[in-house]
């Protein structure tokens, strides 16, 4: 028995550190939020869901304002604000002075898909990999890892053919997808049709979502500036969005005040391209990272 305990010892410790292996090859293709998990602490951010996950270009910034940005953005279901997001940004921060945070806001970001839009325990991204993963600054994360990537190890191991990729400063590029007229209007349609069917309808304005909204930047502030922005959309998706919050600036006002300064796009919506309809291309967040950039500087 005691031979079969130590063979089975032997051969778990040997698949275990094979797994191990495989796993330290993860890298941006691995999945769109990996990399995050696994830069150090950082002194400047970019916060917010997709839209500024793959709108703002940290490096923009950086030529801009000399300033190194960590774009520390997830998604519209796992990082909207609340207490997980507040809790994780916290471990992410290195606690430096003179920071830099630009937070990008929408509805979607302080509003909650339940009846009860205030009740924490009901929030979207409970146990999501925001909220598992407490050790944000491991290289390679294997925690993470073996928690969220629900064993496609394969997605490791193999060459992705992924048109993701998640770049060292968080920037996710989405890559050379097809950009005419047709596929974008069906991408668009999907976007929309999906928003408007199944978010909308349940989707429901959070004070507490608020309250963390507000907390955050009470927070920040204590290492620097901090600045709002609204980022553009298509105007199909603008519409749905005044019908979920036609007052979204009111509501965010006290925020709006505790701010260095807000900055809202969205009356600038056609000056851009968007791959959906909620997303811009590559090119137009280039040039939307510029204009905050700039923004930021003119204000300093």
């Amino acid at each position: 028995m005691k031979t079969f305990l130590l063979k089975l010892s032997i051969v778990s410790f040997i698949s275990l550190f094979f797994i191990l292996i495989i796993l330290s090859r993860a890298d941006g293709y691995t999945d769109p939020f990996y990399i995050r998990f696994t830069t150090p602490k950082q002194q400047n951010m970019i916060l917010g869901t997709s839209r500024a996950a793959q709108g703002l270009q940290p490096k923009i910034f950086q030529k801009i304002l000399d300033k190194d940005l960590s774009n520390y953005a997830f998604t519209v279901a796992s990082s909207p604000f609340g207490k997980v997001y507040y809790e994780s940004v916290k471990r992410k921060h290195n606690k430096k002075k003179n920071g830099l945070f630009i937070i990008a806001v929408d509805p979607w970001s302080i509003s909650s898909w339940c009846n009860s839009p205030n009740d924490v325990s009901q929030f979207r991204e409970n146990n999501s990999f925001v909220d598992n993963t407490k050790l944000v600054s491991m290289n390679p994360n294997f925690i993470y890892l073996l928690t969220n990537l629900s064993g496609k190890y394969s997605e490791v191991l193999f060459e992705n053919t992924s048109d993701m990729f998640l770049h060292d400063d968080g920037w996710l590029e989405i890559g050379d997808i097809p950009m005419d007229s047709l596929s974008v209007a069906n991408r668009i349609s999907e976007r929309l049709k999906t928003y408007r069917d199944d978010y909308l309808p349940v989707t429901n304005f959070s004070t507490t979502r608020l309250k963390y909204l507000i907390k955050t930047i009470d927070y920040l502030k204590l290492y620097g500036k901090v600045y709002l922005v609204r980022l553009p959309i298509h105007e199909n998706m603008m519409q749905i969005e005044e019908e979920l919050m036609p007052n979204f600036d009111s509501n965010i006002r006290d925020a709006i005040n505790l701010s260095d300064g807000y900055l809202d796009i969205t009356p600038k919506n056609d000056l851009y391209n968007y791959i959906d309809g909620n997303h811009l291309h590559k090119n137009s967040g280039e040039k939307v990272s510029a204009l905050i950039a700039n923004w930021i500087a003119n204000k300093d």
